[in-house]
């Protein structure tokens, strides 16, 4: 018999034919399975993605924000050229303080809070009140919830709006706690045994053999682990591990197959939760747009694509520079974007 497979005393063989539930339960462990590979992705994608976001795109976005400053610059020079009617006098004004006030939406800027005064009129600060006050009552008109009020009593009303349900919704679960406690404490039994059954086999200072009880310390640390986080698959996997000969079930009748389901779909949610928050906190982490379709596989491909398209922009920026860098190219430019608005 090798190393890792040590019989586990109070394991017997496999009933025949597997108990009822099974398929169930198969059907759980495959999507735990799928679960900790989307998870493992999302933290292999993290490096290569930081360093191609760090090298090429940062770069780029501080090219382009150069250029824009660069931009608005120029049409506020443009502003003291005797040759622009009062027409064009007026679209470069309203030009300048919309570049101002969108690149200082991105960081501020004492040049561009100036520039943006002197043309809007206005503190750029009065100009965020605005915009965030014109946000909120669309908040309120959309949802019908005050986005002033305390952030529980906003969990409270939305939670009534899409599916919390009202006081009358609630009083029939007030009495399911107890029968979810008592199913918990029933699963957390179960994981309890099947780890006391593993680190009796595994527990290292039984183990005379230097090499064995330094291989047994890894092991034993891996039923540690997943006893701590209450995850059952991992305790099943370490049982079948250290004795293949077992079959998946080794002993366990119908009613610990339905309790170990109702683990897995437990230990589903919580890999699951996880998943999604690894998926947040990429796209937090980058600033990625959430309509943007994001999976551990496309990510860098949606990066090369992202940083491209950062570069043309950064070409086109360089292009309207020139466009505009005399009096003749900066009027027939403001003649493409003249509209009624102007007059």
């Amino acid at each position: 018999m090798s190393e890792l497979q040590i019989p586990l005393a109070g394991f017997g063989p496999d009933p025949a034919p597997p108990p009822k539930g099974h398929k169930a339960f198969d059907r759980l462990v495959k999507k735990i399975e799928e679960a900790r590979k989307s998870l493992e992705a999302w933290a292999a994608v993290l490096a290569p993605y930081q360093e191609k976001y760090t090298k090429e795109l940062l770069p780029l976005h501080a090219t382009c924000r150069t250029l824009r400053i660069g931009f608005v610059r120029r049409l506020d020079e443009a502003q003291n050229d005797k040759g622009l009617s009062q027409t064009e006098r007026r679209g470069v004004k309203m030009l300048v303080a919309e570049l101002a006030a969108s690149l200082l939406a991105e960081g501020d800027d004492r040049e561009l809070r100036a520039l943006y005064k002197r043309h809007a009129r206005q503190d750029y600060e009065k100009h965020e009140a605005e915009v965030r006050k014109a946000a909120a009552a669309a908040f309120e008109e959309t949802y019908g919830i005050d986005p002033e009020a305390p952030i529980e009593e906003i969990l409270r009303q939305a939670a009534e709006q899409f599916g919390g349900g009202t006081d009358q919704d609630d009083a029939p679960t007030r009495h399911t706690p107890s029968k979810a406690e008592a199913e918990h404490r029933r699963i957390r039994e179960s994981i309890r045994a099947l780890y006391r059954k593993l680190a009796s086999a595994l527990h290292p200072d039984r183990e005379p053999d230097p090499d064995k009880r330094d291989h047994k310390t890894v092991l034993m640390q891996r039923a540690n682990h997943a006893y701590e986080n209450e995850r059952l698959l991992p305790l099943l996997e370490l049982r079948r591990e250290l004795d293949p000969g077992q079959g998946p079930w080794a002993g366990e009748d119908e009613e610990a197959v339905k309790l170990y389901t109702k683990a897995l779909r437990h230990e589903l949610d919580a890999l699951e939760d996880e998943v999604m928050i690894a998926e947040a906190d990429f796209r937090m982490r980058f600033a990625i747009d959430p309509m943007v379709t994001l999976t551990p596989r496309n990510a860098l491909r949606t990066l090369a694509t992202e940083i491209a398209d950062t570069r043309a922009m950064a070409d086109s920026l360089k292009a309207e520079l020139t466009d505009i860098a005399d009096l003749p190219s900066l009027k027939r430019w403001l003649r493409v974007l003249r509209d009624g608005d102007w007059a």
